[in-house]
């Protein structure tokens, strides 16, 4: 399994210290352009820009509390606890505001697994059932085209060759919390979710093994306004870092390899067809962590690179506006936030 984002791998105590009952509802998203995909995820204070923000096990022991400190991208620090280690960070922007919620989801049985959403609009707390264990819930994002991501997972087939599935709650004129499930991909694909048609409605896309060889890959886009389309990139076993690196307004194929110790990432622009390559971090020790840093609404670059020194840890960041950018922050035991859609 490529995709991992917890900590050791979250109930919530600053509800139960507030003296709160835990009542379902619900959505994620970043700052939304003309056109679909998001490129500044991870932007907690809503300037269009993703912040520097890590997830750390303030609690102590493999279940403990964790803490999100955020530093907002030219603004002040903040913290919040929510979540515990065992958690699958998924934040987002659930309530429409434009500012990344702190959220995440906690496996379970049906009807026990949950996402856990403190939405930054009055700070009020939304918990709904979804899911069960062994879902990937970092497919998180706006299916039905209204502002607000949905709650979703993707359902790996549980044998060779057996269907996989995609499900989400719309948030919008569903009143009733319908669930949608599309049959998309099949046992042993990976999810690459995003927008890449750019209507502003998520698409149901995975890389695919594409040989008897389990080395090369393909992509299988099921585009809900442009329709199927597929393509062979990169080898099975690459990252996949969704994002908009050419500014378009639509989600364009990255696909990140180990290359002699260093990430090297593999672009396809949407807007052209080209193929760029670039060299950018240590495969040995870097978190991939894609966003948009200067908020030129494009995708940029970026690890957070973990340091037993302290005060070293540092995100690196190669702005498509500013250029190079190193911001220490963090601890080693970190995990930083925006790795959280990278597969």
């Amino acid at each position: 399994m490529k995709h991992q984002n917890t900590i050791s791998g979250k109930v919530l105590n600053w509800v139960l210290m507030a003296g709160l009952a835990l009542v379902p509802a619900l959505t994620a998203r970043a700052i939304e352009r003309t056109g679909g995909t998001p490129a500044s995820v991870v932007d907690f204070n809503g300037d269009g820009k993703t912040d520097f923000a890590v997830v750390r096990n303030t609690g102590g022991g493999p279940n403990g509390q964790i803490t999100w400190y955020v530093q907002n991208n030219g603004g002040p620090f903040q913290a919040a606890e929510w979540g515990l280690t065992t958690d699958t960070f998924v934040p987002a922007d659930y309530d429409g505001d434009g500012r990344t919620d702190y959220a995440v989801w906690r496996s379970g049985a049906p009807t026990a697994a949950a996402f856990y959403v403190l939405n930054s609009q009055g700070n009020t707390i939304r918990i709904e059932s979804f899911g069960q264990t062994g879902d990937d819930p970092t497919v998180v994002g706006d299916y039905d085209g209204d502002g607000r991501a949905d709650l979703a997972v993707y359902r790996n087939g549980q044998s060779s060759g057996e269907q996989s599935y995609w499900f989400y709650r719309g948030s919008l004129n569903n009143p009733n919390g319908s669930v949608t499930y599309v049959p998309w991909g099949k046992a042993g694909d990976f999810p690459a979710p995003g927008d890449y048609d750019g209507d502003g409605k998520h698409d149901f896309v995975v890389q695919s093994n594409d040989d008897i060889q389990f080395i090369w890959a393909r992509f299988w886009l099921l585009q809900t306004t442009a329709g199927i389309r597929s393509l062979r990139f990169g080898n099975v076993t690459d990252r996949i870092a969704p994002g908009d690196y050419d500014g378009d307004g639509k989600t364009d194929l990255c696909i990140v390899k180990n290359s002699s110790g260093r990430y090297r990432f593999w672009i396809q622009d949407s807007s052209t067809g080209a193929l760029r390559v670039v060299d950018f971090g240590l495969s040995a020790t870097d978190f991939i962590t894609p966003g948009d840093y200067d908020g030129d609404g494009k995708t940029d670059l970026a690890i957070w690179r973990p340091s037993t020194t302290a005060g070293q840890s540092a995100f690196w960041v190669a702005g498509s506006l500013i250029g190079p950018l190193k911001f220490n922050f963090g601890q080693n035991a970190d995990y930083p936030a925006a790795n959280f859609n990278v597969h």
